[in-house]
């Protein structure tokens, strides 16, 4: 890939965020924003007691742990921000290619020296490793945040809060930790990706219902012409969070270099090659 393609793909990427910066963008912001106002308000509906005792406890609690033993402890609250990332990622994957036939900008997009393969990849790229740092860099200024706070609490109530340096660096190991989760979740769920994304690219209309009715279909005439269950284990087989979650960093081979998750991208990309087809027929 020359520097022209590269310049090329980079101009897509940065389409894509700014028309979609709602859910990449403000969604995080204000989910950070609520929880920091509910955490003011928790924060003075609490005794001073409870506070203080809360804060040694605290302090305890993280006590001669190293950042690395101390990393999947931080990443909790992190739920909230990578289910509503997910939620928002599938009406994204839902309306990648469905709303540019819609709007009719794909016609824009095909006089372009812009390939098909290049659009598509952008939407992966996008979902799967752009969009997830825009949540992970909120998430961090909610951390830096949260310490600078629990700092002055420590001297307000005149208790020291011993390693803050260490909860600093085991709040950034485990913002990797849930980064590169993210990045397993789409490899592994490539084919589901690859299944929305091509009924995005041909349906006239509500491809989510598309997607979930043909393949309920699909898995119906397996069982019943063939007897067997396959779809369904497949989709079983991939439907376990602990396939995706990143705790330590030897995780990360672990979970990315096997047959399984090679299998998978595979069928994803096969599902993928098939949405690039099917964008060159315009409704």
């Amino acid at each position: 890939m020359n520097k022209f393609h590269l310049l090329q793909f980079h101009a897509l990427l940065q389409r894509e965020i700014l028309e979609h910066r709602n859910m990449f963008i403000m969604a995080p912001a204000i989910l950070a924003g609520l929880i920091l106002l509910f955490s003011v308000w928790a924060m003075t509906r609490m005794g001073q007691d409870t506070v203080s005792i809360s804060i040694e406890y605290m302090a305890l609690l993280f006590d001669g742990l190293s950042p690395l033993e101390m990393a999947p402890m931080f990443m909790i609250p992190a739920i909230p921000f990578i289910g509503i990332f997910y939620f928002c990622a599938i009406i994204y994957l839902m309306n990648s290619l469905y709303q540019d036939r819609q709007e009719l900008s794909i016609l824009f997009w095909q006089s372009m020296p812009v390939s098909n393969l290049n659009t598509v990849l952008s939407k992966l790229v996008t979902i799967g490793m752009v969009a997830p740092l825009f949540y992970i860099a909120t998430m961090f200024a909610l951390y830096v945040i949260a310490l600078f706070w629990l700092a002055i609490l420590g001297w307000s109530y005149d208790i020291e809060v011993a390693g803050l340096g260490y909860m600093f660096l085991a709040a950034v190991v485990s913002l990797i930790f849930v980064y590169l989760s993210i990045v397993t979740t789409a490899l592994w769920l490539l084919p589901t990706i690859g299944w929305v994304v091509l009924f995005s690219a041909f349906a006239k209309r509500t491809p989510i219902l598309w997607a979930i009715g043909v393949f309920i279909l699909v898995g119906f005439l397996e069982e019943f012409i063939f007897g067997t269950q396959f779809l369904g284990n497949f989709v079983q087989s991939r439907s376990t969070p602990t396939q995706y979650l990143i705790l330590d960093f030897q995780d990360v081979v672990e979970r990315l270099i096997n047959y399984d998750m090679l299998f998978g991208i595979m069928v994803g990309s096969i599902l993928l090659a098939g949405a690039v087809y099917m964008r060159r027929f315009i409704d």
